[in-house]
């Protein structure tokens, strides 16, 4: 328990850096939204997407989004970005969870503990979870103040909430893959200066993987490489991930955390 709240004050202060930024971020480019009501800027959003080629509409996922004059479809397209940004932070901390105990020579203190290494590995993952479920209930809360202030006359708040919880709640999955994954490189590297950029690598690599499986049907089997493509916003904006992504999902995050207690069992710590 005392490493829950280690873990918990240590990044209680890059949780509110993040949440800031990403609470700024969200309402400056959804403050836009009003201005897309007028017909003018209607008819240049839709020049400009139609002059696009199909390969280019994919790569920005909005060959099969709504009217961008629908404030869910907006949103949609906006918090793509978001999305990835969320999945670098995740994979981040996990990346620098426990080998930061070795770079940071508090690696000692940790083990004068009555604690065994599979139990510092559970309250890290427990105390990193935590953090990034806080971080992403925040983002929750902001996104789905500024779609209901921002909607436009007629829409139904009940279904725009419940879009929400679904985009939300399918993206949290992908994100915690990513942090297993930050585990497991963290368990086997001896510098956080190898971890961060492994895990950034990681996330941006499966992300391209995504794109190239939308723009060339010969390597379309991609796509089940490229977490972050199982949950883009405008497909959660109407259905939920789909089966086969989401069992991908679950399974590849068992055995991350399955390997990640091996390994670290296994690891040569530097104190």
């Amino acid at each position: 328990m005392n490493i829950l709240k280690i873990e918990w004050k240590t990044h209680f202060k890059s949780l509110l850096v993040w949440s800031g930024v990403v609470a700024l971020v969200l309402g400056m480019f959804m403050a836009f939204f009003p201005s897309m009501q007028s017909s003018g800027m209607q008819d240049l959003v839709n020049t400009k997407m139609n002059a696009l080629p199909k390969e280019m509409m994919n790569v920005l996922h909005i060959s099969s989004m709504a009217d961008l004059t629908e404030i869910d479809a907006y949103f949609a397209y906006v918090f793509q970005y978001i999305f990835i940004a969320a999945c670098v932070y995740a994979a981040m901390i996990g990346a620098q969870a426990l080998v930061k105990e070795e770079t940071d020579g508090t690696i000692e203190f940790l083990y004068a503990q009555p604690i065994t290494r599979s139990e510092l590995v559970a309250w890290k993952m427990v105390g990193n979870a935590i953090s990034f479920i806080a971080f992403w209930a925040i983002t929750f809360t902001v996104s789905t103040v500024l779609v209901v202030f921002l909607k436009q006359d007629g829409a139904n708040v009940s279904d725009l909430v419940q879009s929400l919880v679904r985009v939300f709640s399918n993206e949290l999955l992908v994100a915690l893959l990513f942090m297993s994954a930050g585990f497991c490189f963290s368990a086997i590297v001896h510098s956080s200066k190898q971890a961060t950029p492994v895990a950034l690598g990681l996330v941006f690599l499966t992300y391209i993987l995504g794109i190239l499986a939308g723009i060339n049907d010969n390597v379309d089997f991609f796509k089940y490489f490229s977490p972050i493509n199982f949950a883009i916003p405008s497909d959660m904006i109407k259905a939920s991930m789909e089966g086969v992504n989401v069992w991908i999902t679950v399974i590849s995050m068992i055995v991350l955390v399955i390997l990640t207690f091996v390994l670290y069992r296994k690891k040569d710590l530097r104190v």
